[in-house]
């Protein structure tokens, strides 16, 4: 009985150390496999911006190709090697480029650099070949594609030639793409936890810097460049690291390109009237006089695009109050604002648009005053260093472009050569896959041959010190003086400072430029309202009572307006009878079989969202944080909205104004010309095409089009009015943001009267033409038969068209967002554009949503209403 016993626990035992042995083997193994190098890959989703697709795609591709690599070739030839890759790009696809190489054979010392080099192959992707011939019988040929693979052949004297594989010891891959809705893929990416490496898509990262996701990089930035002979955080331009510093002084964002400001000018008007640059804006002002006596518009605006004014304002701001104080107003300190520095900032930002903007200045958009500029209609405009980037292809051959710095004061406080710079840096994410392998790309993108190559191939500065000179065009020669001889700079904010402020800067840039407010007048307003911003960020619960009675008078419009259309509902739905009384009622799993699949599709992708919308408008969110730690505000964004917000009540008075004024004009002047051509007006047929024509074009595509014509300079609007006589209209701001919605009367009066002239023109030719001919034996004359036979007969299509007109106006969006530049001020806001501002710039998303019922119960009810409203006994023909 024993045996067994022993025979048992010896292959117990025996089991127990094969297992721990084999698990150690394992365990071995696993360990050799980690130790085996395997493929990285970084993602990097990028905005397709003015940076440019074959740079980044080059960017990627070179960092893949450079580092060493481990030549081999069939073992019988007994020939190894290893190439150490530096790849330093001359320019775009088809220019050349180099790469230095050393190669070590066997029982041989390295051979000192040698320099490939390249001809490009007919395959996409970047494939390159690289041919080296040291001219003593050694030849080396290498081929890339877009894979990274490196393959070839060695050839020594007159051996054959032997085929080699290179093999990276640490192969990464880049998997970088652009797209210009790549914001949107990101936000979700980062709800959904998925994290790329590396992104520079506009959102709002400071709640995901706060939560930990973003990578802080000092500790890199402390370590040697990829080059190796600095520290990497001292190759970086001043300013180019504090767009994403915290207060604490950790830095999150690295950026590539150096967006500096300065006034661009038209070298040879200065040269042939013997014009110096300015250096103070006394000196700007006395040089836009003599513009002026020559008959040269002195300076060109963006004007359409208010905010276009802050680098102006800051600028005189920076150097009237000094370093400490511009600070100051960027964290909103009280009396930042009202002080003397900042009304005199304002007045020359007055004296600016007074004095040295061209006319219609106010109505133009940057394409067409950067564009103007070029044409030689003005000597000097006020724009970044994007300026020639942007106008490629638009700039007359020849055209000399010089810079001069931002105008300073003759009392300046402030160092004179600073230079106010924005950048658009790169974040890693530090819950990504190989955060670690980002930052070195990174390191490499930064490098002064990759920093080159941006900056030849964009002809746009980049941040990297020594990085632009030789690689930019002749034309950025001033501003690349400019930049290497600024000792700081100022611009960008550190932390996350008030997304508020951009709305409140736009609108005050506006009225600075354009009153009528005083200088001191517009300088308290500005206080108030940055101190409304400052108190709202302290005190997020805090709600003002500013509108209570226009509050009240809303809520019970839209209770009265719920009552009136739905009272009496239950009784007349009991009251439908079926049409036919043979038919058989459908039993409910024959009604489920036909509409269920419908109604889930439905309920899924537009009740569920539109119940869930309800929900977060009583949640305050970022929109890229975790949604289950959204705090509970019950009903603070609804009671912001209705008793304090200004901005809600005068995008509700814009849309009122859409839904009553512009029906005025295009009802009757619709019913007119239907009537005239239904009976049967000479050329009747040709004008239903014609009239309905701008329908086909969409409203995108037709808003475009009035772009164009409105025009200030140039346009057809503007250029028809002088041809005819009115010569008060040459350079007339039809888009000025205080003529916007006058403005938009032509545009709909264009676009929508061919709808509504065919809604009515189908119904009134079904009218039996024995009512008018009784009408006329009757006496009645052409207007009489209108409102006595055509309006009864045609009422319920004149209802539904009203109906159209009412809910088009209340959800009024792309004419607005497009004719104002998608930067509307505050006086041009519709409810929809407000809520995108809300949700999109100030990053409030339970706001947004609370805009978003608003706007459906809005809607909902006033449709209701206006239905109930046009309802009339049914006239029999």
């Amino acid at each position: 009985m024993r045996r067994p016993v022993a025979f048992s626990r010896f292959f117990t035992q025996f089991g127990s150390v094969f297992g721990l042995a084999l698990c150690l083997i394992c365990g071995t193994i696993q360990s050799v496999r980690a130790q085996t190098t395997q493929p990285v890959s970084i993602e990097v989703p990028l905005f397709e911006g003015g940076a440019g697709k074959d740079w980044y795609i080059y960017s990627a591709r070179a960092y893949e190709l450079q580092g060493k690599w481990d030549i081999t070739a069939p073992s019988n030839l007994k020939f190894s090697a290893k190439l150490e890759v530096n790849v330093a790009p001359k320019g775009k696809e088809q220019q050349p480029q180099v790469m230095w190489a050393t190669l070590t054979l066997p029982n041989s010392a390295p051979t000192s650099a040698i320099i490939f080099s390249n001809k490009v192959s007919k395959q996409k992707d970047y494939d390159r070949v690289w041919t080296w011939d040291d001219g003593a019988g050694h030849k080396l040929r290498i081929a890339t594609d877009h894979r990274g693979v490196l393959s070839g052949w060695f050839k020594d004297g007159d051996n054959p030639e032997i085929g080699i594989v290179g093999h990276k010891p640490n192969p990464v891959y880049v998997n970088m793409y652009l797209d210009p809705r790549i914001t949107d893929k990101v936000r979700v990416r980062v709800l959904e936890g998925t994290f790329f490496e590396i992104s520079n898509a506009f959102i709002n990262w400071w709640p995901l810097i706060k939560n930990g996701d973003v990578l802080p990089l000092n500790d890199a930035l402390e370590k040697p460049n990829w080059e190796g002979d600095a520290k990497w955080g001292d190759t970086f331009l001043p300013g180019s690291l504090d767009g994403f510093k915290d207060k604490a002084g950790k830095i999150y964002g690295l950026p590539q390109a150096y967006y500096a400001y300065c006034i661009w000018y038209n070298k040879k008007i200065f040269r042939e009237h013997n014009w110096k640059p300015a250096r103070t804006w006394n000196e700007l002002f006395a040089l836009a006089a003599e513009m002026k006596k020559a008959g040269i518009a002195p300076m060109a605006f963006q004007g359409r695009y208010p905010g276009y004014a802050q680098p102006l304002y800051d600028a005189a701001y920076y150097h009237l109050a000094g370093a400490k104080r511009w600070d100051e107003k960027s964290d909103l300190v009280p009396g930042a604002f009202n002080c003397e520095e900042g009304v005199e900032s304002i007045d020359i930002v007055r004296r600016l648009a007074t004095e040295c903007f061209e006319k219609g200045a106010m109505g133009m958009s940057h394409t067409e005053s950067q564009q103007g500029f070029f044409l030689g209609r003005t000597a000097m405009i006020s724009c970044g260093a994007w300026l020639k980037s942007e106008m490629l292809g638009k700039i007359p051959e020849g055209f000399e472009l010089g810079a001069f710095n931002l105008p300073t004061v003759e009392n300046d406080k402030a160092d004179p050569t600073a230079v106010q710079v924005h950048v658009e840096p790169y974040l890693v994410m530090r819950r990504s896959a190989h955060p670690d392998v980002a930052v070195d790309f990174l390191r490499f993108q930064s490098a002064r041959a990759m920093a080159g190559a941006f900056a030849k191939m964009q002809d746009l500065p980049s941040a990297i010190k020594g990085s632009n000179e030789g690689n930019l065009s002749a034309d950025l020669d001033d501003l690349v003086k400019i930049v290497n001889a600024a000792k700081t700079t100022y611009g960008t904010i550190p932390g996350e400072g008030y997304p508020e402020m951009a709305q409140v800067y736009r609108d005050e840039m506006y009225k600075a430029l354009v009153g009528p407010e005083s200088p001191k007048e517009m300088a308290d307003g500005f206080e108030q309202l940055a101190q409304s911003v400052r108190n709202r960020a302290e005190h997020p619960d805090v709600v003002r009572v500013l509108h209570p009675w226009k509050a009240l008078t809303l809520i019970a419009l839209l209770v009265g307006g719920a009552i009136f259309a739905f009272a009496g509902v239950g009784k007349r739905l009991k009251n439908v009878t079926p049409r036919a009384a043979q038919l058989q009622r459908m039993g409910w799993g024959n009604v489920m079989l036909f509409i269920g699949p419908s109604v889930l599709i439905y309920t899924v992708f537009v009740i569920y969202p539109s119940l869930r919308a309800f929900d977060w408008s009583m949640h305050e969110w970022n929109g890229l944080t975790n949604m289950a730690s959204m705090p509970f505000k019950g009903l603070l964004n609804f009671r912001r909205l209705l008793l304090e917000s200004d901005s809600f009540w005068t995008a509700l008075g814009n849309n009122l104004f859409l839904m009553i004024v512009i029906p005025l004009f295009v009802i009757p002047l619709a019913l007119f010309l239907s009537a005239c051509l239904s009976r049967g007006v000479w050329g009747s047929q040709v004008f239903r095409v014609v009239f309905f024509f701008p329908n086909l074009l969409g409203g995108v595509a037709a808003t475009l089009l009035w772009l164009h014509v409105y025009n200030p300079q140039g346009g057809l609007m503007n250029s028809a009015l002088v041809a005819i006589g009115f010569k008060s209209f040459q350079g007339y701001a039809w888009l000025e943001p205080s003529h916007l919605y006058w403005s938009l009367v032509p545009i709909s009066i264009w676009g929508a009267c061919g709808f509504n002239m065919i809604l009515y023109l189908a119904a009134m030719e079904s009218i039996p033409e024995e009512y008018y001919e009784a009408a006329r034996m009757d006496g009645a004359g052409p207007l009489r038969q209108f409102w006595t036979i055509t309006i009864p007969l045609i009422w319920d299509i004149l209802a539904i068209s009203i109906v159209f007109m009412v809910i088009g106006g209340m959800k009024a969006f792309d004419v607005i967002w497009l004719l104002a530049n998608q930067q509307p001020v505050t006086s041009n806001h519709v409810v929809a554009t407000r809520m995108i501002e809300t949700m999109f710039d100030e990053f409030k998303v339970g706001e947004a949503t609370a805009i978003a019922v608003l706007l459906f119960l809005m809607v909902f009810i006033g449709t209701a209403a206006t239905m109930k409203a046009m309802q009339r006994e049914s006239v029999e023909m």
